[in-house]
């Protein structure tokens, strides 16, 4: 999808900002990718997943556009590699970051200050003979860590508390996943600079020692912190501390 397409796709207007578990980047690397895009994808991918969750996109009578399919699409037209990722009891549905269920959202409310879900299933039994307008087979991933991030404790999730989370803003994910130099690798990548930078005011690393952190080469580091610069997404200034060449980075 274009820019354009992706803004109106997305309903930017009227949604809100999800926040991500500052969590996933040392789970994403315990599990078993088949390679640093596959994670990268993994992130990106989960980031769709609660946005989409979170606003009820599933309810303004254009569920089919929700697909697993369509959202798979965003960032590969090639959905037979990553299935092991997205399927359900893949990867993602293991790691219990994701939930595939038919049971989706069609709205949000607040009950007793708390964020509640209205869900497809408890409308049903209200509304019997209420129209379907997707296939069968259609469903959905519920975002596990946006609803409880401890056992046994609800409302735990990012959707309820941003303690320990990192914020990437939906026109920030656009500009991101539409640029041909940066795609999902560009996300992962500005999703782990914006969370270090909630940590630190000014981020200190050198592009070597951000490549192992993250799981990449030192080239790939370079070449996308260049584009993120570019787009002023971040900001960067070289520092040298015992002959070593850092840079010291901010969002």
């Amino acid at each position: 999808m274009d820019k354009v397409a992706l803004e109106s796709w997305l309903n930017v207007g009227e949604c809100v900002n999800v926040q991500m578990p500052n969590e996933i980047f040392e789970d994403l690397a315990k599990a078993d990718f088949k390679s640093f895009n596959h994670k990268c994808f993994a992130y990106a991918y989960y980031y769709l997943t609660c946005y989409i969750y979170r606003n009820t996109l599933y309810g303004d009578g254009k569920t089919e556009q929700y697909s697993q399919q369509n959202i798979i699409k965003v960032f590969t037209t090639n959905k037979s590699s990553v299935s092991y990722i997205t399927k359900s009891d893949g990867i993602l549905d293991e790691m219990n970051y994701t939930k595939t269920t038919t049971d989706y959202p069609v709205a949000y409310y607040m009950h007793d200050g708390i964020l509640e879900f209205g869900l497809i299933k408890e409308l049903r039994k209200k509304i019997p003979d209420l129209e379907i307008n997707h296939s069968p087979r259609f469903c959905v991933k519920e975002p596990i860590k946006g609803m409880a991030r401890f056992d046994g404790e609800d409302y735990t999730g990012t959707f309820y508390s941003f303690q320990n989370t990192h914020k990437i803003d939906v026109n920030q994910f656009i500009t991101i996943v539409n640029d041909g130099k940066l795609g999902h690798v560009g996300l992962y990548l500005f999703g782990y600079i914006s969370m270090m930078c909630d940590k630190f005011s000014k981020y200190r690393i050198t592009n070597e020692e951000l490549a192992k952190m993250v799981g990449c080469s030192e080239r790939t580091i370079q070449s996308y912190m260049i584009r993120l610069e570019q787009l002023a997404l971040i900001q960067s200034t070289k520092v040298t501390l015992n002959n070593k060449t850092q840079k010291l980075y901010s969002v």
